[in-house]
């Protein structure tokens, strides 16, 4: 683990982007306004486990915020689509067992 200083990012640097591996999985731990226009962040790598301290304007928070969406968006797709590649094999599994008599009503009577 890996504690950086706090620094403040230029808009638009990518805080969802790790500053030392360069994985883009970094997410949020903790967060405070700092003023009205202000906010700190402690961001944590899924990657490498680093931490870093960052204090962004309104604008990199929302566009970080974006940023965390669309990786959330991709990993429902991701995960759906996982789920029935999962159940389309159970399915086939199911249904050749079926016409090999391997299984009938019988296996599935309470006991």
């Amino acid at each position: 683990m890996v504690f950086g200083r706090s620094v403040t990012p230029p808009p638009g640097c990518g805080l969802h982007q790790c500053a030392l591996c360069h994985a883009d999985c970094v997410v949020p731990v903790w967060w405070e306004s700092v003023d009205e226009d202000r906010w700190r962040m402690l961001l944590r790598c899924g990657a490498c486990d680093t931490y870093r301290d960052v204090t962004a304007s309104d604008d990199v928070a929302h566009a970080y915020e974006r940023d965390l969406g669309r990786g959330m968006r991709e990993i429902h797709i991701a995960v759906e689509r996982m789920d029935r590649d999962r159940m389309a094999h159970q399915t086939d599994a199911f249904v050749a067992a079926l016409q090999r008599d391997l299984i009938d009503a019988g296996d599935f009577a309470g006991r």
